[in-house]
């Protein structure tokens, strides 16, 4: 098979052996769950962490947007090719919207840069600044963001710290100019405020949830594998305090105290809830700003929304973010087809092809959150 051409006949043999005693493993993980779902909801229920959403009014169908990002860095022997991008997708709607939204609806950054450690800090955090000025941009009702708020600040973060120690002049000044003229940090704040922006990870391994319904099973399960038990369709749990540790901050050199505080806070008025729209789907994970999650109507018109962006068994995402999450994941192939041009731009303008050919070679490949190469 050509699956496994590439591996030694006993590995294979020793991994295929390893097939059985795995699914056994989670059959009876699986198992056990599924002998508590009836006691799980009924905790769940009788603590009233349990609601139905056909018990909200929607005034109206809202207008809902996805946006996703992307980084890549193709390690060439004397430099890296690095690209940041976020790209913005309007969902279904029947209804025209006659609001303004400003074209292009992506964001990018292409550069060949020299080896740098802080590099990915560096390109993670613009990347995120693109997604953040489109979700800004956006008229939409509902702004989805591919990802946590948590995810967001860290990386921010991350970038912020690597500027100072980062040899890297390119990156440093484009984040940079972010920063300044987003403002980034104002952009961030906004995003974890707004009533109309919703974070939507795809993976997470928090429990906020098991923490209240099934505090024994925070060890052996995730919030979202437990909604997905304890939710019939059309069900939501009531939002909680997103789980907090240590204060979320920036760095100094960047924010005052006042405005780490100002930050920690609205990371605080956060909340999170699982939504099930239909039997065929898991349970999602919402994060929501505490503008939306304490309001009836606004809470209503961010379910609405998503709940009408899923239409096929196919699509296991709000719909906007399944579009923008394909689109980035070819930002490698983009790449790629740069490197290849770059390459023959420059071995035909020097006499010296083999060793320009040497600086050249790609030999090892990363990708980053979105796609890969």
């Amino acid at each position: 098979m050509d699956t496994f051409s590439d591996l030694p006949d006993a590995l294979v043999r020793d991994l295929l052996a390893k097939a059985i005693p795995v699914a056994q493993n989670v059959e009876s993980r699986l198992r056990a769950l599924r002998s508590r779902k009836d006691s799980l909801r009924d905790a769940a229920r009788n603590k009233g962490l349990v609601r139905r959403k056909a018990d909200l009014d929607v005034p109206r169908e809202p207008s809902v947007a996805g946006i996703d990002g992307s980084y890549q860095i193709h390690r060439l022997t004397s430099l890296d090719l690095c690209a940041a991008a976020a790209v913005a997708v309007q969902g279904t709607v029947k209804e025209e919207r006659n609001k303004h939204w400003p074209e292009p609806y992506h964001r990018i950054w292409v550069e060949g840069i020299p080896h740098d450690e802080d590099t990915t800090g560096l390109l993670r955090a613009t990347m995120v600044s693109m997604e953040l000025e489109l979700a800004a941009l956006a008229p939409h009702d509902v702004v989805l963001l591919d990802g946590s708020f948590a995810s967001l600040v860290i990386y921010v973060n991350q970038g912020l710290n690597s500027i100072s120690s980062s040899g890297v002049a390119q990156l440093r000044e484009e984040l940079t100019r972010r920063w300044n003229h987003g403002p980034l940090f104002a952009q961030i704040i906004r995003a974890l405020t707004t009533d109309r922006i919703a974070a939507v990870p795809k993976y997470t391994s928090r429990t906020e949830l098991a923490q209240n319904v099934a505090p024994d099973l925070q060890q052996d399960v995730d919030d979202k594998t437990l909604a997905t038990l304890m939710l019939d369709p059309g069900e939501y749990t009531t939002p909680l305090p997103m789980a907090h540790g240590e204060p979320y901050h920036l760095s100094q050199k960047y924010c005052t105290k006042e405005e780490n505080a100002q930050l920690d806070n609205a990371m605080r008025d956060v909340r999170v809830l699982y939504f099930r729209p239909y039997g065929w789907l898991p349970a999602l994970r919402l994060e929501l700003p505490g503008s939306s999650a304490n309001s009836q109507t606004r809470l209503s018109i961010v379910l609405e929304g998503i709940q009408r962006q899923f239409f096929s068994p196919a699509v296991i995402e709000p719909y906007p973010l399944f579009l923008a999450d394909r689109m980035v994941k070819s930002l490698g192939a983009g790449v790629a087809v740069v490197e290849q041009a770059v390459v023959q731009h420059v071995a035909g303008s020097n006499v010296d092809i083999e060793t320009t050919m040497l600086c050249l070679q790609n030999y090892r490949t990363e990708g980053g959150r979105g796609g890969t190469r």
